[in-house]
């Protein structure tokens, strides 16, 4: 079983090592493959025969299989006059890795980063951690990063802690995140402790069934190239709503593999 997915994953990550240049070694993680904005990677497709054992589990074995990138998230430009307002920053840039794959029904991201702290609820003088992977609703379809535009929206999964929950959701601007009808988009999640507090870290893994009917939800069929992009909030930095760290472009992944095989 592993020997099939590991030809799989390595045709996949030789695939992005020859399609775009802003591909490259990762300096910090030489186990994953560090992307810049414009980047085209291939999704991951596991074979046939190999499912996993259980939905959304981050400490699933083949996620060790699946190809792993790094793409470096910076502080979301200040767009509003209350973010300047609060005591804390959006921090230096960090790094985010990142996985996409899908079994032919599901199509799944998981996310890991680094954070110290483990915060899971918001109150008066608390902040959540949280986390989203956000795509353009038609494919090859360019609008802003940044939550969309009103007549080219986005369509956002964003993870939550409090309950370890995803929320699907659509925006077409600044401001207008909405929860959408349909939530067909579920998550787990894992916080792993280490010796020293900075390499703490959270792995997510976000799913969707890859058919989904709602107005707002993302498209995924074979050949289509669906442009992707990442948001992560840090709970002990003071950050919610617009004052998070993001990628600085979209990613794009091709779904060409689905037809494959």
């Amino acid at each position: 079983m592993y020997k099939s997915l590991r030809r799989v994953s390595l045709v996949a990550l030789a695939a992005a090592l020859l399609q775009v240049s802003p591909i490259s070694a990762s300096a910090a993680n030489p186990n994953a493959l560090a992307v810049e904005p414009g980047a085209t990677i291939p999704l991951t497709v596991f074979p046939s025969q190999v499912f996993l054992r259980v939905a959304n589990d981050p400490s699933e074995i083949l996620w060790e299989r699946v190809p792993e990138y790094q793409v470096e998230l910076v502080a979301a430009p200040v767009v509003h006059h209350s973010v300047e307002l609060r005591k804390s920053s959006a921090g230096a840039p960090m790094p985010l890795y990142f996985s996409v794959a899908s079994d032919g029904e599901r199509l799944y991201v998981k996310l890991r980063w680094r954070d110290a702290t483990r915060d899971r609820e918001t109150g008066m003088d608390q902040t959540r951690d949280g986390a989203a992977v956000q795509f353009a609703m038609r494919p090859g379809e360019r609008t802003s990063h940044m939550m969309g535009a009103p007549n080219r929206p986005v369509n956002i999964w964003y993870w939550r802690p409090d309950g370890d929950r995803a929320e699907n959701l659509g925006a077409g601007g600044f401001g207008s995140a909405t929860t959408l009808p349909d939530q067909p988009v579920s998550a787990r999640s894992h916080y792993g402790t280490a010796r020293v507090a900075d390499d703490n870290q959270w792995t997510v893994v976000l799913s969707r069934p890859l058919a989904a009917g709602g107005e707002y939800d993302a498209r995924f069929e074979p050949g289509m190239v669906h442009a992707m992009a990442f948001a992560v909030w840090q709970g002990d930095y003071d950050q919610r709503d617009g004052l998070k760290r993001t990628t600085p472009g979209w990613i794009n992944v091709d779904f060409s593999p689905l037809g494959e095989g």
